[in-house]
């Protein structure tokens, strides 16, 4: 008579498995993005990890982060964050920065004191290509600074000309960048 629930229990948990469904996250380019994962706080932590790939019996797939729960002890990139509230139960990943090959499967796995003490969750991350809007405002930031630059040039310029112009007997801006500059080349040219 426990056939059947063990037959029951073993296609609910490999459902998911065979129709290659996982909990979806979708995120925008250029922003942060968190895939959540959480186990009961009542449990003492032994480890969080998270990777790429699908969660496997032993391994939380190509390792990005890996922590303790007092500090971090492995991360391939500074982009990726848990969660400063995990000794809560809560061990989501956040991605600073998302890009869209960032798109995939990322294992949370979280291992706990006791004898079933290992949780894994397995989730699907889509990232869809972020607006120019980051790129527009640079683009926008660089030409108002050079525009910006431009008009205290031609300031300084016409009011360097206004000034020379007012003092009699004095040369032309042209004139005097001239006479500076074959100062300069007639003390070069002189034998040493």
């Amino acid at each position: 008579t426990m056939l059947p629930q063990i037959f029951i229990s073993a296609f609910v948990l490999l459902l998911p498995v065979a129709s290659g469904s996982f909990p979806e996250v979708y995120g925008m380019g250029g922003e942060p993005v968190t895939l959540p994962c959480s186990y009961p706080e009542s449990r003492a932590l032994s480890f969080v990890c998270w990777g790429r790939g699908e969660c496997a019996s032993d391994t939380c797939g190509q390792t990005l982060v890996w922590t303790d729960g007092n500090r971090i002890n492995y991360r391939t990139s500074s982009r990726y964050q848990i969660n400063a509230q995990l000794l809560q139960g809560n061990a989501s990943l956040t991605i600073d920065y998302a890009y869209v090959s960032d798109s995939g499967l990322y294992c949370c796995r979280v291992e706990m004191k006791g004898w079933d003490g290992v949780q894994t969750l397995t989730t699907s991350l889509q990232v869809q290509p972020g607006s120019n809007s980051t790129r527009t405002k640079g683009l926008a930031i660089g030409l108002s600074i050079f525009v910006l630059l431009l008009v205290l040039v031609s300031s300084l310029v016409v009011a360097n000309y206004i000034f020379m112009k007012k003092r009699p007997g004095s040369q032309s801006l042209v004139a005097f960048c001239v006479s500076k500059i074959r100062t300069l080349l007639n003390k070069e040219a002189a034998p040493r």
